[in-house]
């Protein structure tokens, strides 16, 4: 494939270093969260058991719970990510087991939990491609390309990105069928969770921001215009493609998503190598965003 996005200074060993960096802001950030704002529930909640039973428990002050079947008490199984927060661990009074049992993401936690995304996962990967570019001494236009015919192109992009919503939820449906069929289990994405569950007008607004603009934003810096172009001029260009296209796809924890990612990846690497310019594929990948996060919180209702 020849250069048509920009060259830039880069090389993979910055890819790993940028990478680790973030891995650390990140894990700094939930273990910030996580002391700061200690897990916390009250009152009678509707918890799914491990064995997929509902039941009813009212939690008590000081760690006590009563349901009723058992008195006893509850512990976290931890408190820095979001799935140990919701996770709670039964001590019944007159059982030595314990039991866990799954709670609905609480209200605080689920803000908490986007802040911490849009802190720590996007504002600082982008602050972090700023700091690479700031040390290489480049600037954004000759590290990502200036948009050329930007009208047209952002038009076009626009469509590509709402055009795609089809293959993406055929190939998602493949997916989930090859999955079952092969004794899988077939998980949501954490961030539809997310969306699905939103209540308050503040959480919503936060995760518009975190999925339709700033995802899109430090996504496509990263794996496009960053881990694609590094190895693509170490001389692998094939390489850079399946590489960066896959990455991309793992990381929204999902293992249905893996294919209609990949084939998403591989199409913004093309629109990224037909336009020169990082911007195309950022008004593509936000509109597919935008797209989804609307169908998420639409279908529901309209089904309903």
């Amino acid at each position: 494939m020849d250069f048509v996005t920009p060259r830039v200074p880069w090389t993979p060993i910055d890819v790993v270093q940028l990478l680790f960096v973030w891995i650390a802001a990140l894990f700094a950030g939930q273990t910030t969260y996580g002391i700061l704002v200690p897990p916390k529930v009250e009152g009678l909640h509707s918890v799914r058991h491990e064995n997929n039973q509902t039941l009813l428990v009212k939690f008590l002050s000081e760690n006590k719970y009563k349901s009723t079947t058992e008195n006893g008490t509850f512990s976290f199984k931890g408190k820095f990510t979001p799935q140990d927060r919701t996770t709670i661990i039964l001590s019944p009074y007159k059982s030595d087991k314990t039991h866990n049992v799954i709670l609905k993401t609480t209200k605080r936690d689920r803000l908490g939990i986007i802040t911490i995304n849009i802190i720590f996962v996007q504002c600082s990967m982008v602050i972090l491609i700023g700091i690479l570019l700031f040390r290489y001494r480049i600037n954004w236009n000759s590290a990502f390309g200036k948009l050329k015919d930007g009208p047209w192109v952002i038009s076009l992009s626009c469509l590509i990105g709402l055009g795609f919503i089809i293959p993406a939820y055929g190939l998602n449906f493949i997916s989930q069928i090859i999955i079952t069929a092969l004794g899988g289990e077939v998980t949501t994405q954490e961030a539809v969770k997310m969306v699905s569950t939103s209540g308050s007008s503040t959480e919503l607004i936060l995760q518009a921001l975190s999925v339709v603009i700033l995802a899109p934003i430090a996504e496509e810096l990263f794996f496009r215009g960053v881990v694609y172009t590094a190895i693509k001029q170490a001389g692998y260009p094939g390489l850079a493609i399946g590489f960066s296209a896959i990455f991309f796809a793992s990381i929204h924890g999902s293992l249905a998503l893996i294919l209609p990612l990949t084939l998403l990846a591989i199409v913004l690497i093309w629109i990224y190598e037909k336009t020169g310019s990082i911007f195309a594929p950022i008004v593509v990948h936000a509109t597919f965003n935008a797209v989804n996060f609307t169908m998420i919180k639409l279908l529901p209702k309209m089904i309903n």
